[in-house]
């Protein structure tokens, strides 16, 4: 095996268990004191469901999806991204609120 699909194969075994620590009671444990019970388990439902759909979700979504549909604040939302470091679950979770228009 090559320098390359080593390096691959540890990135894949971190992400999957990154996505392992995301959806466990250890990681609702951690939280549940700063951020509600239902707070994280929609992040947790929608890791689950972009997993079986095998399609990455945007964090503008998640974000809508917390705003509106739960009364959450904008501020709120993003102190738990920077809290989890919601960077570590990219390939699955796109982040795309700082996406800049392209002109026509």
């Amino acid at each position: 095996m090559w320098s390359g699909e080593e390096n691959l194969d540890n990135e894949i075994a971190e992400f999957l268990e990154q996505i392992d620590y995301a959806l466990s009671f250890k990681f609702k444990e951690k939280w549940k004191h700063r951020f509600s019970t239902t707070f994280i388990n929609v992040f947790q439902e929608k890791i689950i469901t972009a997993l079986k759909r095998q399609k990455p979700f945007k964090l503008s979504t998640l974000e809508m999806t917390y705003i509106k549909k739960y009364n959450y604040k904008k501020e709120y939302v993003r102190d738990f991204y920077e809290c989890i470091n919601i960077g570590l679950y990219k390939p699955l979770v796109v982040d795309d609120r700082y996406k800049k228009e392209t002109p026509s």
